[in-house]
């Protein structure tokens, strides 16, 4: 089984833990049902979606402060043993999305 971990960084490539104190949400959907929610850990920045089979997936992060307030990223898991990082950048000083980037590594 595979994993997703998703987190949030801000223009410096630092982790975004909160907007005004409030976490980011994030969620994974699949054939357009949503199949899990978690908040974004408030150390840290991220958050983790575990076990997860061969397959398409939507992963994407709400906070109701930042421009837009939803935002996605189609992922396709291909191997058992894959772990995929999808990390949403944002500038900090106008809370608007700058990218979105996603890394594919083996387990090991």
């Amino acid at each position: 089984m595979s994993d997703i971990f998703v987190m949030i960084r801000n223009q410096a490539n630092n982790a975004l833990t909160s907007i005004d104190g409030i976490p980011f949400l994030s969620f994974l959907e699949r054939q357009g049902q949503l199949i899990a929610e978690e908040t974004i850990e408030l150390i840290y920045a991220d958050a983790g979606f575990d076990d997860l089979p061969i397959g398409e997936y939507t992963v994407g992060v709400w906070h109701e402060r930042v421009e837009p307030q939803k935002a996605t990223c189609p992922v396709e898991i291909k191997a058992a043993d894959e772990i995929v990082l999808v990390t949403f950048a944002y500038l900090e000083p106008e809370r608007v999305l700058l990218n979105t980037q996603r890394l594919v590594e083996k387990r090991l």
